[in-house]
């Protein structure tokens, strides 16, 4: 025995003397992950990472999708406050998984709410449900599906859109084609345009949808203009799939919100809806939503059902937040819990309406270049201000801080803030007037000149 671990003991000295002759001091660490590669910041990291750096008292940060109070915190919703204590103190819930399509109760309470409880689609059983992290996520679910299970391969996405949405479709291997949906000259819904794109769009596409509070424009077509645009996706056979990101913050009434998708299933289209109730519950750090799949026939509803789950189970997605469901399913069961969460809602609305109407009437008091009054047509939690990336760039160096799209988050402004903002844009646009002047010696508007009725809808680029 002693002999045997004599000589292993000399063949392991010997190994390690030759290996050390031949790794020099230089090669001698092993840093396998440093072999990753770092990624490009995107233009919000950039954007975040200098509003960081930047050290004036001024700064403003009107990026990101969180709704804030007056002092700048994150607005808590005290309904879901009280349901969190309800939930997290019920011995009634257990930690059972959930089904594959997940929590019953909060499926059953999510389609009420977009549908109303006597909604003859329900009646029927003509509605299916599927939770999900959100309602972009609900949207990539959707996309998927389509292309996968029914085979569609092209779609109708507004000119602008949320990019994010656009990624989705393309990354599920769709043809995006875009409609007209904004007249940049007037600052206003594009209904011309939209209904010719619409009008040529291929046969059989399905076509995106915000059934409030557009994204990213904030402007939404009248009821006649809904029932038009209804009209035209009968006749050329396209699949509608809303997306209904601010349900209840557009006007302040869920009800209201929710009149263009309750019309569509009303009028027996097949129908798909994305839902949130992230910024209408508060609830950003366990996010929740919904894919509401609408059917004419009842017939079809266990067979999607069942590839809705196979599906699932496949992608093995189980992430979704049990919690979360069960606060929404909590406050929109209990009477006296939603009676507060309406009233939330109202109030919220209220205050992005005075801060909206405040910096339009701050700039137009101010009488800032270009046409500002538009800006009180539009509804949700944000503005869309079309200021363009040059602008942008200006008021960044004034420590104000807007995202690329030129989108302010409303959530982000105050009484003590709104006058510091509007005076901001109002000296970058008044100095680029000035450089036109000087360069080209036109009066220029807030957004150059651009025909509202453009030739019918174009391809993307398939970047």
């Amino acid at each position: 025995m002693c002999a045997t671990c004599a000589l292993a003991h000399s063949v392991l000295q010997h190994g390690i003397r030759k290996s050390t002759t031949r790794c020099s001091s230089a090669t001698a660490k092993f840093l396998p992950f440093s072999r990753v590669e770092r990624l490009k910041p995107t233009d919000m990291n950039n954007l975040e990472q200098a509003f960081e750096l930047d050290s004036s008292p001024q700064k403003i940060n009107l990026c990101g999708e969180i709704y804030r109070d007056i002092n700048g915190k994150p607005h808590v919703f005290q309904a879901v406050r009280k349901a969190e204590i309800g939930v997290a103190g019920d011995d009634k819930y257990s930690n059972e998984s959930q089904p594959p399509l997940g929590n019953p109760d909060f499926i059953r309470v999510a389609n009420e709410l977009a549908l109303n409880k006597a909604a003859p689609a329900l009646l029927q059983n003509r509605v299916l449900g599927i939770q999900t992290r959100s309602s972009l996520d609900a949207l990539r679910l959707a996309a998927q599906f389509l292309r996968e299970k029914m085979q569609f391969n092209a779609c109708m996405l507004p000119r602008p859109c949320c990019e994010r949405c656009e990624r989705i479709f393309k990354s599920s291997g769709f043809t995006c084609h875009s409609f007209q949906y904004y007249c940049e000259a007037k600052g206003e819904l594009n209904i011309y345009g939209l209904v010719a794109d619409l009008m040529t769009a291929p046969e059989g596409a399905v076509v995106l949808l915000d059934a409030c509070a557009q994204n990213p424009t904030g402007l939404d077509p009248s009821l006649d203009e809904w029932k038009l645009i209804a009209h035209i996706i009968k006749c050329k056979k396209l699949l509608p799939l809303f997306h209904l990101e601010s349900h209840g913050l557009a006007s302040g009434d869920a009800a209201q919100d929710s009149w263009a998708l309750r019309y569509f299933v009303d009028s027996g289209f097949d129908l798909l809806c994305a839902q949130s109730f992230v910024k209408n519950f508060g609830l950003h750090n366990e996010t929740v939503g919904q894919l509401m799949v609408v059917l004419k026939n009842s017939i079809q509803l266990e067979t999607v059902r069942e590839q809705f789950e196979a599906m699932l189970l496949q992608r093995n997605d189980k992430s979704c937040s049990v919690f979360a469901s069960r606060i929404v399913a909590k406050i929109l069961t209990n009477a006296s819990l939603r009676h507060e969460w309406t009233l939330s809602l109202q109030e919220i609305h209220q205050r992005i309406q005075q801060m909206r109407l405040a910096l339009s009437n701050k700039l137009e008091l101010l009488k800032t270049p270009g046409s500002w009054d538009h800006l009180k047509e539009q509804t949700g939690s944000h503005l869309y201000t079309n200021l363009k990336i040059p602008q942008l760039i200006e008021l960044r160096n004034k420590h104000i801080y807007v995202p690329d799209s030129g989108r302010i988050n409303l959530g982000a402004l105050s009484p003590t803030n709104v006058d510091f903002v509007a005076g901001a844009i109002h000296d970058v646009m008044l100095s680029m007037q000035s450089e036109t002047d000087a360069n080209n010696n036109i009066l220029p508007c807030a957004w150059p000149y651009v025909q509202c009725f453009e030739v019918p809808t174009s391809e993307m680029a398939n970047n």
